[in-house]
């Protein structure tokens, strides 16, 4: 289905997007108002696009031929690896993942890793060169140099420029050399069973995305992959039968492949792929402002902080011409494709935010089937627009699916106002212009004129939205069940709100008693909050570990402190951030702080909460009340208790800052607190620990491939059960590839008729899980494994987020997908259909609220009622068991005592101890101070223009001050004074 029409008219509007009232929704950069009836009728119209529309549907000939140009790509790059060691890549890093390509078009993106230069390494313990990141001063944000380092340096001496970085101009040279050359010499790779694996791309399971690759190096060298059961006899696509062409002037390689006609596929297209070289680090850049600008009263703080631990990497994509850049050629460009993926994958393709991008992508595709239309607009101007719409509306019925329309008109509109303006921020850097430097044709520079054009296109495609004819209410059932489940829930949330007679209590009006209301404000926060606010914590100090450090430090931190005082700074640490948030959240937005006219006030009222927030630490310093540092859930209400005592203290310049803060952070976490066994379920590493383990056990040659994947089936581990899955659908089976270290690769092949399920082969190799097959429950020893497959399946079926590998028809797509270390990895994602952290279907089981499920299933077809009723009677009695045989089945679980000699273990014990600590709220905290001198985890430095250098923490003094807090201009001049001291200003790096 085609969208519209095309012809050009429109009228130049600025600023937001916005509600003008319920009923009409009002576009200004577009110059258009939408009332209800147009945007019910959109409703079912965008509906239609994503459902029937042939954009987003593939036959099984096109997906043969673009596999057919997978296995090319990965021929030509372990060609690339076989004619230069330093350009070699063991996996294949899919940009555009399946899963998330839900947009016409035939087009293939792919990352190569230069694994030589790249952190984590591949084999650390074989050493090798690092990588140091500069983030120059007065240079373009969203860009870096390199600096190499290190054993093995001189190799690389040929591609580093006369000021000691690493050219990226060269080294684009030499990788399309390595191309052109892989390209033109058929015999250079033979079949994929002569592939090192080891240290190249060859077997289906190596083609895998960006958000996979930093937990499998973490595996690294317990690795297994898929390999194709027939990899002996088959070889690559031969180079000769396909035209390759190298598209010139673009940032990256793009190649245009065009596949001659065969009997095999019966179709003859051309596809375009783009090959982007990539440095990995596993850090995160100092002047990024994402996620430092969220607050911890966001409600997808976690998953915002969770996706800013996957590394970025560094392109070789020059600035833009017009911005201003020393030794350009030495400068390249930061990206986060797993963040950015890890962002796509929180929801399902059935989710609103997703089919809001797809609409817009087919928007996208109907402006491009123009003359010269569409030229400037990107994807990813697309997805930033969306990620952006994701923060700002946070709420559960702003995202059901009669809100559709609103987000794809709001998005459009937003879009037109940033090509009129030919500028928007990046999602993850402030002064990134993504309007400039990304760009939908590739090329690196466009007149005013091109802007203009496309939002003159993409305002017409709006004017004519005006006139589609009314229609009737949404007829898919599913997404009616969906957002009726979301009405219960939010009714659900209200009713476990605590009442109306202790909300002065809680937002701290009043007090209560003699000894104030502090402490009886924070106990009204229940422990499932706590864990919650603890998760949050947790979060944000793990990402501040990772990020880059920059000489930034407040003087209301004193520096390192005493041992004997470690407690109370480690608290201080914590609480500091949050009144640092409270401050920037308050002065930041308000009105109040805004409609002061007079400068020297507004610093008065901002410096009066400094002093406060100083006098609060100096008070929590001089307390010696000691609590129990390794109980996360103590520690949380012990900061609230301090939060709040601040709050009671000082009413005129603390109060009117953290009540706002405190009162959006108790209702934020009374919402998410159900989610946490969700979120906390697919944080578990037990699988992937699981694998690595039965990997080292085959490697070492301690158990066989076949008997090893039968024993672990039988445990109940999930990865075992795969494998079994995908042996049985391939007539030839799959390879294990095994790759223990450099140059040693191990391969066994796996059948379905070697594999003898019927033999119980339980022994204590692998370990047992908690819960084992539901029709394999072989041993009394092991917990039944029924509700984890019942809520599974009911959630899958409630919110149908069953993956789409079912719809694959080649075997390469199968064992891409399926493989292990793929599969495992994958399992962290949420894949959601609604806004959250977690599943409704998990937390309403959770909460017995089975009558509600129930009562949301009669909106079902009575094919689909029947089943889904079945399994919430099932689930349901599984609930009520009792809990006798629970607690008698978990004694039985627990691990046999092993005798060992206390002279043994008696070095260890402070090694352990530290360990233990380490693994708590507290232990987070001590590390990281210890670490990096800087009070504060909170970043505000994205409210201002870059002005400083990243710096390795080695480097950064900050001054000693106790006193009160100084103001804006003399923190920069000390942070500028500290950096010269210690060092010259353009010798500045970083190691990570």
């Amino acid at each position: 289905m085609g969208l519209l029409k095309f012809q050009l008219s429109g009228k130049m509007g600025c600023g937001p997007s916005s509600r003008q009232n319920s009923k009409e929704l009002k576009l200004p950069g577009a110059n258009l108002i939408f009332n209800h009836g147009q945007l019910q009728a959109l409703n079912n119209y965008f509906s239609e696009i994503i459902d029937y529309s042939d954009y987003f549907t593939r036959d099984p000939a096109q997906e043969k031929s673009l596999v057919l140009i997978e296995r090319l790509i990965q021929r030509l790059i372990c060609g690339v690896g076989t004619l230069d060691s330093r350009f070699s890549s063991k996996h294949l890093i899919c940009l555009e993942p399946h899963k998330l390509t839900n947009k016409p078009g035939n087009s293939l993106s792919y990352l190569v890793r230069l694994d030589e230069l790249s952190t984590p390494h591949l084999y650390p313990e074989n050493g090798g060169p690092s990588c140091q990141l500069i983030e120059p001063e007065g240079g373009p944000q969203g860009f870096a140099k390199v600096r190499i380092s290190g054993p093995g340096s001189e190799q690389w001496a040929e591609f580093i420029g006369n000021q000691g970085f690493l050219r990226r101009d060269k080294m684009q040279e030499r990788f399309v050399e390595l191309l052109a050359g892989s390209a033109g010499r058929s015999t250079l790779v033979g079949r994929p069973a002569e592939v090192d694996e080891s240290a190249l791309c060859g077997s289906p399971g190596k083609v895998i995305d960006a958000t996979h690759v930093q937990r499998l190096l973490q595996a690294s060298p317990r690795q297994v992959f898929y390999g194709s059961g027939e990899g002996s006899v088959k070889k690559f696509p031969d180079p000769r039968d396909f035209r390759i062409a190298i598209v010139e002037g673009c940032s990256c390689v793009r190649l245009r492949v065009g596949m001659i006609y065969t009997t095999e596929v019966g179709v003859e297209t051309d596809v375009e792929v783009t090959l982007v070289l990539g440095i990995g680090f596993t850090s995160w850049p100092s002047t990024a402002h994402f996620p430092t600008r969220i607050y911890l009263t966001h409600p997808d703080f976690l998953l915002y902080h969770q996706v800013s631990c996957t590394g970025f990497y560094v392109v070789p994509a020059p600035p833009h011409p017009t911005l201003r850049c020393d030794d350009r050629p030495s400068t390249w460009q930061i990206r986060f494709p797993a963040a950015e993926q890890s962002l796509l994958k929180h929801y399902s393709a059935n989710s609103l935010p997703s089919r809001v991008l797809a609409v817009l992508r087919a928007l996208l595709h109907e402006i491009r089937c123009t003359n010269n239309g569409g030229q400037v607009i990107s994807d990813y101007m697309l997805k930033t627009l969306l990620w952006f719409r994701l923060e700002e509306v946070v709420g559960l019925k702003d995202w059901t699916h009669d809100k559709l329309a609103i987000h794809v008109l709001v998005i459009a509109d937003r879009l037109v106002s940033a090509l009129r303006t030919q500028r928007h921020s990046s999602y993850f850097f402030p002064w990134f212009n993504i309007m400039l430097n990304s760009p939908g044709g590739g090329t690196l520079h466009y007149t005013e004129e091109d802007y203009n054009h496309d939002a003159d296109l993409l305002t017409y495609h709006l004017r004519r939205f005006t006139d589609i004819a009314p229609c009737s209410g949404d007829p898919d059932p599913w997404r009616r069940v969906e957002t009726a489940m979301i009405d219960k829930w939010i009714s659900v949330l209200t009713d476990l709100t605590p009442p109306q007679a202790t909300r002065g209590t809680r937002m701290s009006f009043y007090p209560l008693s003699s000894s104030g209301y502090s402490t009886i404000a924070a106990s009204q926060y229940s422990n499932r909050q706590l864990t919650y606010i603890g998760h949050l914590l947790r979060c944000m100090l793990n990402v501040r570990s990772l990020t880059l450090s920059k000489t930034n430090s407040l003087p209301w931190f004193q520096g390192h402190a005493p041992e004997n005082n470690a407690n109370s700074e480690d608290l201080v640490y914590l609480i500091s951030t949050i009144l640092e948030q409270a401050k920037y959240s308050f002065f930041g937005m308000t009105k109040q702080f805004h409609g002061i006219k007079n400068k020297s006030k507004a610093k008065t009222v901002s410096e009066s909460y400094d002093s406060a927030a100083n006098q609060l630490l100096e008070d929590i310093r001089n307390d010696k009340k000691q609590i129990d540092i390794t109980d996360d859930n103590v520690v949380v209400r012990d900061v609230l208790k301090w939060l709040y005592y601040g709050l009671d203290k000082d009413r005129k310049y603390l109060a009117p800052v953290l009540r706002p803060y405190l009162a959006k952070l108790f209702n934020v976490s009374h919402e998410n607190c159900w989610y946490i066994p969700d979120w906390s379920r697919r944080q578990d590493t037990d699988e992937i620990e699981s694998l690595s383990k039965f990997c080292k056990l085959v490697v070492n040659g301690n158990i066989n491939a076949n008997d090893g994947i039968v024993d672990a089936f039988h445990k109940g581990w999930s990865w075992a059960e795969s494998i079994i899955k995908t042996t049985s659908e391939l007539a030839d089976g799959v390879e294990l590839i095994f790759t223990p270290f450099p140059g040693k690769v191990i391969r066994h092949k796996v059948v379905d008729s070697k594999l003898d399920l019927t033999k119980n082969t339980i022994s204590r190799s692998l370990g047992r899980k908690k819960v084992v097959s539901e029709q394999k429950g072989f041993s009394s020893a092991t917990l039944p494994k029924h509700i984890k497959p019942f809520r599974e399946c009911l959630q899958s079926r409630l919110q149908r987020t069953t993956v789409d590998d079912d719809l694959l028809t080649t075997s390469h797509n199968i064992l891409k997908s399926s493989s292990p270390m793929t599969q495992t990895i994958e399992s962290i994602h949420r894949y959601g259909n609604h806004r959250g952290i977690g599943s409704i279907v998990h937390s309403l089981i959770t909460l017995r609220k089975f009558s509600i499920l129930q009562e949301v299933c009669a909106i079902l077809p009575e094919s689909d009622r029947a089943q889904i009723l079945d399994e919430i009677q099932r689930v349901s009695k599984e609930a009520r068991r009792p809990r006798r045989l629970a607690r008698t089945i978990s004694a039985r679980m627990k691990p046999t005592q092993i005798y060992r000699s206390t002279n043994e273990l008696s070095n260890l014990q402070n090694d352990e101890k530290d360990e233990e600590a380490g693994g708590t709220l507290m232990g987070t905290c001590r590390q990281l101070r210890n670490r990096n001198s800087h009070p504060s985890v909170f970043n505000p430095a994205f409210f201002r223009a870059p002005e400083t250098e990243a710096v390795s923490p080695l480097y950064v003094n900050p001054p000693k001050r106790v006193g009160s807090l100084s103001n804006e201009s003399e923190m920069m001049y000390l942070m500028r004074s500290t950096r010269r001291k210690s060092l010259k200003r353009n010798e500045v790096t970083t190691n990570l």
